[in-house]
């Protein structure tokens, strides 16, 4: 088993290597990322890593049935507004979403109503600087929604039209046909900028096994969808040019009751952001990774619960995957989900794979283990070394007999350049070694300690 897990982590490597020889940076890409607004007073405006992105979509304002708009007291935010579009980026705002769709429908049927909305929210784009919306129905439901969405969305493009500003009119749209059946792919194209395809959320408190929360590929052992799913059912079957498809990407992962991946489970409705998954690894629970899916999970080390995430390994190969399939871009639920001490790392990853945008991360490009300096050394020295995406690291202390002296690390930690401060004075003198162990790396260098 172990050897298998490590032949997996080989091929990953590998994988890593072939993705980051290649410059897929195109123009055009797109990387949308929606900043809930209740995440405000933790996560200010100014503290989005906004070179990272290309639209920012605010979110939720929630449409009612007489066609007025509802949002909560603190949603107006012109300091966000302001900041993305300094940065020369576009501030869109985000229509209904889960428990804020239940408008839609009645709006939606009746003229009136209609109008009312198409005018009320023309107006608060122009008012507030936004660049167009996101239309959020969760979701068409029959016939008659079907109809009716056309209606609203060919009217919302009129009235933008004739307002004489460039907005835009996007859509999150589901991964199958379950309620896609529902969406009019064919009437919709001409007047929709991007459908962005929410290829996440595939297993949850509805399934009764635990699987994958955003799976790159589907597995033999389910067949619940996938990312790959997703693009196929929008692309193939309902015709979707691929230059208006965004894929999901979440910044959160879900927890089951269950001891094993696509085991019984119950559970399935508690999420957690990444940055709340992170500091669980290798603290009660054991990380894996899903060489067919692509996508990493936890199990609890008392083997009663699993949680299912991304990291920075599978995001980066499902913007490689948006890259090579020539698809429109990536969408992100939700930004500031990634926050872990100074970084976004997740949002990172994504500006490096999508825009080609390399900051501190520049200089990482694969796993590797310096020379300690000074060598030869008394009392002090230093060790650096590199990590690529985040995960597991040991750096031992190793002497002659081959025991361990010292821990210098034993933590997870986020991909960048590390440099370890190696304080020998309790040693005495002699030939040394220093050992960094990843899952999938591990290599030796040996120093000299002379007093």
């Amino acid at each position: 088993m172990f050897n298998l897990i490590k032949h997996h982590f080989l091929f990953l490597f590998f994988l890593n290597f072939f993705i980051m020889g290649v410059d897929y940076a195109r123009p055009g890409t797109i990387v949308a990322g929606y900043y809930p607004s209740w995440l405000k007073a933790e996560f200010p405006a100014e503290n989005i890593n906004v070179d990272n992105l290309t639209h920012v979509l605010h979110s939720f304002v929630r449409p009612e049935s007489d066609g007025s708009l509802n949002y909560d007291s603190g949603f107006i935010y012109p300091q966000l507004n302001s900041f993305v579009s300094a940065a020369g980026k576009k501030i869109m705002v985000a229509l209904g979403g889960w428990g804020g769709s239940d408008g839609f429908p009645a709006m939606a049927v009746n003229s009136q109503s209609r109008d009312n909305f198409v005018n009320n929210i023309t107006k608060f784009c122009i008012e507030h600087n936004y660049d167009g919306i996101d239309i959020d129905w969760e979701h068409p439901a029959n016939a008659e929604d079907r109809e009716n969405l056309v209606t609203l969305v060919k009217d919302i493009r009129q009235a933008f039209n004739e307002s004489g500003k460039d907005l835009l009119i996007t859509m999150a749209v589901t991964a199958g046909s379950w309620n896609g059946q529902w969406i009019d792919y064919p009437s919709l194209i001409d007047y929709i900028d991007w459908f962005g395809c929410m290829t996440y959320d595939f297993h949850g408190s509805w399934t009764t096994h635990a699987g994958h929360n955003s799976p790159l590929y589907s597995s033999s052992k389910d067949f619940c969808g996938s990312v790959n799913d997703g693009l196929i059912y929008l692309n193939l079957t309902r015709k979707v040019p691929k230059e208006k498809i965004l894929i999901g990407i979440p910044f959160y992962g879900k927890e089951f009751n269950a001891s094993r991946l696509y085991g019984p489970s119950t559970g399935g409705d508690v999420t957690f952001k990444y940055n709340e998954i992170i500091p669980l690894i290798n603290n009660g629970w054991t990380y894996y990774w899903d060489n067919i899916s692509m996508v990493p999970y936890l199990i609890k080390n008392d083997s009663t619960k699993l949680i299912t995430f991304d990291d920075t390994l599978s995001v980066r190969l499902k913007c490689n995957y948006a890259l090579e399939k020539e698809i429109a871009g990536v969408m992100i639920w939700a930004l500031g989900f990634d926050v872990v001490g100074s970084r976004q790392l997740l949002l990172e990853t994504i500006g490096q794979y999508s825009l080609g945008i390399f900051d501190t991360l520049k200089n990482v490009t694969s796993y590797t283990l310096q020379q300690n300096y000074p060598n030869p050394f008394n009392g002090y020295t230093t060790i650096s070394y590199n990590i690529l995406h985040e995960t597991h690291v040991k750096l031992d202390i190793i002497d002659l007999n081959g025991r361990v002296v010292s821990k210098l690390v034993d933590l997870f930690q986020p991909p960048q350049h590390y440099s370890i401060r190696f304080n020998a004075n309790n040693l005495p003198s002699g030939i040394y070694f220093f050992r960094l162990t990843t899952p999938i790396y591990t290599k030796t260098g040996k120093m000299a300690l002379i007093k």
